[in-house]
């Protein structure tokens, strides 16, 4: 746990508070007080959504469990790009809700959605900025070696 960065810890967080955005109501009747979780809301939508909450929870996992960068590197890439997919997804729901403008009012969990992919993606893009590893002893100096001497009265 003492590998993650900061960038690790706000993708892994937004990935969950993704998932708990989608159980509070993204959407109600106007005058109403119940709503519509986002879970019940969408046919497919969600499933996506959840999709890229786990791609922001697994870039923290891949980074504390693994020593080479290449994984954590890619995991932070595909982290980006799926948060920047999700956060117009849900910007694209809060802008076209179900139904008509007069009857359907965007709650609280679509915004709260919003919220979560684009620290999503803010993780994953701090994740790709911050190089350093923490936890990870540094190797050992490389031994200096005097450069090779190229005679002059040697033949091409």
């Amino acid at each position: 746990m003492r590998r993650l960065r900061l960038g690790e810890w706000i993708a892994a967080l937004a990935g969950v508070g993704l998932i708990v955005s989608l159980t509070l109501d993204w959407y109600g009747a106007r005058g109403r007080a119940t709503g519509i979780s986002g879970f019940a809301t969408f046919d497919v939508i969600d499933l996506p959504l959840v999709l890229v909450a786990a791609v922001g929870i697994a870039l923290a996992i891949i980074q504390a469990t693994r020593d080479a960068p290449a994984l954590p590197v890619a995991a932070a890439v595909l982290t980006v790009t799926a948060g920047i997919l999700g956060t117009l997804l849900v910007l694209y729901r809060i802008v076209n809700e179900p139904g008509p403008d007069d009857l359907v009012e965007v709650r609280s969990g679509a915004y709260l959605g919003l919220l979560a992919t684009a620290a999503l993606t803010a993780g994953g893009w701090l994740s790709l900025a911050d190089e350093h590893v923490r936890g990870v002893p540094p190797g050992p100096e490389p031994e200096l070696r005097p450069a090779p001497r190229i005679a002059a009265d040697a033949e091409p």
